[in-house]
C-alpha cells in the first residue's frame, strides 16, 4: 500500500536515503529535484551514489512507493544520467522576486509540492534585506507569477503586499519574546533581590565554615607533621638496627670463609707433602731397583770363575798380561795413566771389593788377540812406550 503525504516541503526530501523495495539495497541519496518551471511542476528527483556522488540516476515521482522519516522506498529501476545534465536542469530556486513597480520583494528559497501529482502549490519567498537572512517566509502562489526568467520572476505589487506568512522569522519571534520578557522582568527583579539576600546570607555562612575548616586543617597538618616525624625516626632506628645486623652477619660470614680457606689450605698442604713423600719414596725405590739391576749386571754369572788379581808392582807388563790371559778374562776397567799406588779409586771403590769377593760372570772374549780393556802395566818396572796408545 502506497503511503505518501499530500503536500511536502522540497527541502525535506533533499539528502534522503533511497532504498530499492525489492532488494532493500541502498541506491544513493536525493541530490536535487527535477523541476519543470513553466508548468510549475516537479517531474522527479536525481540520486547521487558512489565515491563523491559521481554516479547519477534519475527517478520519476511515480516510482516513489513510500516516504518515511528516514528514507524513500522506490520500485523499478532508475534511469542513468550524468552531472552535466543535472546542471542543466531548470529551477526557480534562488530566483529573485520583483514587483511590477520595480521593488525587490525577496528570493525563492523553497517550495511546497504534492508528491502524488508533482504540482507545486506554493513558492516560499524570504523577505529581502537583513530580515531576509532569518526573516519571515511568505507563500507565493504559482498563479500569481507573471513571468519567469533565468534569475528572476515578476509579480504584481498587489500580490507582493498580500503575501501570506508561512513561517514567522526571528523578527516576529523577538517581538513576541519582548512582550513576554517585559512581563517577566518585574518577577525576575523580585526574584533576583530575594536571591541576592539569600546569597549574602550564604556568603556569611560560607565564611564561618571556611574559617572553621581552616582551623581544622591547621590542626590536622600539625598532627600529621608530628606523626610523620615520629615515623621517620622509627624508620631510621630500624634501618640502623638492620644495618648493624647486616654488618655482623657479614663479619661472621667472612670469618667462616677465612677458616674454611685455612682448613682447605692446610688440607691441600698435607696432601701436597704426602704426595711429595710418596714421590720421593717411589724415586728411592726406583734408584734402589736400578742399583740392584746394575749390581746383577756387574756380578759374575758362574761361581768357579777366579777373581781377578790386583797386578803386582814387581810384575812386568808382559808377565801380568800372560797371567791375566791364562787365569781370568780381560779386566773391565779402563786403562789409567798414573801408578797404582797413587790412584785412590782402587781402595775406595766398594764395587772393586765386591767384584774381588764375588766371582765374576763369564764374559765372552772377542775374537783374535783384541781385548776389551788393556792391562795396566807396572810403572816402576817398565818404561812407557811412546807407541802404546793407552799412554
Amino acid at each position: 500500500m502506497t503511503t505518501l503525504p499530500d503536500v511536502i516541503r522540497q527541502s525535506d526530501l533533499l539528502n534522503q536515503l533511497i532504498l530499492d523495495r525489492t532488494t532493500m539495497e541502498a541506491l544513493g541519496r536525493v541530490e536535487v529535484m527535477w523541476m519543470y518551471p513553466s508548468a510549475h511542476k516537479v517531474l522527479g528527483f536525481v540520486c547521487k551514489a558512489g565515491a563523491f556522488g559521481a554516479k547519477k540516476t534519475a527517478f520519476k515521482l511515480s516510482q516513489i512507493s513510500t516516504l518515511g522519516s528516514n528514507g524513500i522506498l522506490t520500485h523499478s529501476q532508475p534511469e542513468e544520467t550524468d552531472a552535466t545534465k543535472v546542471r542543466q536542469l531548470e529551477s526557480l530556486l534562488n530566483c529573485e522576486v520583483w514587483s511590477d513597480v520595480g521593488n525587490k520583494i525577496g528570493k525563492i528559497t523553497d517550495y511546497l509540492l504534492n508528491l502524488k501529482t508533482g504540482i507545486i502549490t506554493h513558492y516560499l519567498v524570504a523577505s529581502s534585506g537583513w530580515a531576509g537572512i532569518a526573516g519571515d517566509l511568505y507563500q507565493l502562489p504559482p498563479t500569481q507569477v507573471l513571468s519567469i526568467g533565468r534569475k528572476r520572476v515578476l509579480v504584481t505589487e498587489a500580490t507582493a503586499q498580500t503575501l501570506a506568512v508561512y513561517q514567522s522569522g526571528i523578527k516576529q519571534t523577538l517581538a513576541n519574546a519582548t512582550a513576554v520578557l517585559k512581563e517577566d522582568y518585574s518577577q525576575a527583579t523580585d526574584e533576583l533581590r530575594s536571591l541576592s539576600k539569600q546569597a549574602q546570607a550564604a556568603t556569611e555562612q560560607a565564611k564561618g565554615r571556611f574559617q572553621s575548616l581552616t582551623g581544622q586543617l591547621k590542626e590536622r597538618a600539625r598532627s600529621f607533621s608530628q606523626q610523620a616525624q615520629e615515623t621517620i625516626q622509627t624508620i631510621n632506628e630500624q634501618l640502623q638496627e638492620d644495618a648493624q645486623a647486616i654488618v655482623e652477619q657479614a663479619k661472621e660470614n667472612s670469618q667462616n670463609l677465612t677458616e674454611r680457606m685455612k682448613e682447605r689450605t692446610q688440607t691441600f698442604g698435607e696432601q701436597f707433602e704426602d704426595g711429595i713423600h710418596i714421590l720421593s719414596e717411589q724415586v728411592e725405590d726406583g734408584i734402589q731397583t736400578l742399583t740392584v739391576t746394575a749390581k746383577e749386571i756387574l756380578e759374575p754369572t758362574t761361581a768357579d770363575s777366579p777373581a781377578p788379581l790386583r797386578p803386582s808392582p814387581l810384575q812386568s807388563p808382559d808377565s801380568s798380561d800372560a797371567a791375566s790371559a791364562a787365569t781370568s778374562p780381560k779386566a773391565t776397567h779402563p786403562a789409567r795413566t798414573s801408578s797404582i799406588d797413587d790412584e785412590p779409586w782402587i781402595d775406595d771403590e766398594p764395587w772393586i771389593e765386591e767384584t774381588i769377593a764375588t766371582p765374576m760372570p763369564a764374559i765372552e772374549l772377542p775374537p783374535s788377540n783384541t781385548s776389551i780393556h788393556p792391562s795396566k802395566p807396572d810403572p816402576e818396572t817398565t818404561e812407557p812406550d811412546d807407541d802404546e796408545p793407552w799412554i
